[in-house]
């Protein structure tokens, strides 16, 4: 009887744990996809470079002190837009690996988009638009692009966001 006693309390107490962690992991905030409303987006010219590139920094921030979500992967569907019409230009990702990230207030993340700096000026953006990278089903966002920067090419990279 003692025996069974002690065993259906450790087996309760087992169990009860498995519980308690199996929910907390269940609603873990950064397990959840960020959403648009998730994120503030600002793009702005990179100081820092590789050797024939230049880069735009698209820097995701918590839209509020409570925020905490996953971004991962690279922006898809991106666009350029000048006076209401899509640019000519083609964003492909840069095959870099993706790591999820998970965005919080004071956390931000980072992705960017590359051209070459030899590549002739093509168009001035006003905004650039794209799916948030959270994976197959990425929310749209628009962005201002930084007045007077200009494209160059035709294509453009894009990498995964990273912390």
């Amino acid at each position: 009887m003692k025996r069974t006693a002690i065993a259906m309390t450790i087996g309760g107490l087992v169990a009860g744990g498995l519980f308690l962690a199996g929910g907390a992991a269940n609603a873990m905030p950064s397990d959840t996809p960020c959403g648009a409303s998730d994120v503030h987006v600002t793009v702005a010219r990179d100081p820092s470079n590789a050797a024939g590139h230049e880069a735009y920094v698209l820097t995701y921030t918590a839209a509020s002190a409570t925020t905490n979500c996953k971004l991962e992967g690279a922006p898809t569907a991106l666009a350029f837009l000048a006076g209401g019409q899509r640019l000519p230009v083609t964003a492909t990702p840069d095959g870099s690996e993706a790591v999820p990230v998970n965005l919080r207030a004071g956390h931000p993340a980072v992705s960017r988009i590359v051209q070459r700096s030899a590549a002739a000026p093509s168009a001035t953006p006003n905004f650039v638009t794209f799916d948030l990278p959270t994976g197959p089903y990425g929310q749209p966002v628009s962005v201002e692009w930084p007045a007077g920067a200009v494209l160059k090419g035709d294509t453009v990279q894009v990498t995964p966001v990273s912390s």
